[in-house]
């Protein structure tokens, strides 16, 4: 209904018309207040499945966000271990490469102490030889010389005897 609608009478509308007239506008405000209610309903619901969703995500992204907390510590654990495994690892090839140092070190002297021992017995085989060799001269000399005095006694000996 219509303002315009209402029926007027002597002294302005008559009764029973603006009680049907408020009527069917409380009617209509609590249709469309029912609709919003209703309207208001489905929303909220809609909004507590979205709000129970979002919180199962963000439930979701927490067990996610804890357990990539915990590879990451591990992975941050794992390289702190590796890197003083490295730094033992390198301290201990020092050390094996200053034992082997020294080892080689003290191999090289005994070898060149040996050298040297070598050398003086060569230098001493050497004198001796160069000495046998002077006394071997000598002898030769002496019986080069004994042989010529000989040879000329006997060459005029034995020319006397068939003369």
């Amino acid at each position: 209904m219509r303002l315009e609608e209402l029926k007027k009478g002597l002294w302005g509308y008559k009764k029973e018309g603006v009680f049907q007239y408020i009527t069917a506008q409380e009617e209509a405000f609590s249709q469309r207040l029912m609709e919003k209610d209703a309207q208001a309903e489905r929303e909220a619901a809609s909004a507590q499945k979205r709000i129970a969703e979002l919180e199962q995500e963000v439930s979701t992204l927490r067990r996610e966000l804890e357990t990539l907390r915990g590879r990451q510590d591990m992975i941050s654990s794992a390289l702190l271990d590796a890197r003083s495994c490295a730094e033992a690892m390198k301290a201990e090839s020092q050390a094996q490469e200053a034992a082997a140092r020294q080892t080689v070190q003290q191999k090289m002297q005994e070898d060149l102490a040996c050298l040297e021992g070598c050398r003086k017995q060569i230098e001493e085989l050497r004198r001796s030889i160069r000495a046998a060799l002077q006394e071997m001269e000598k002898k030769t000399e002496e019986l080069a010389q004994q042989a010529k005095t000989l040879s000329e006694d006997t060459s005029e000996a034995n020319l006397s005897l068939f003369r």
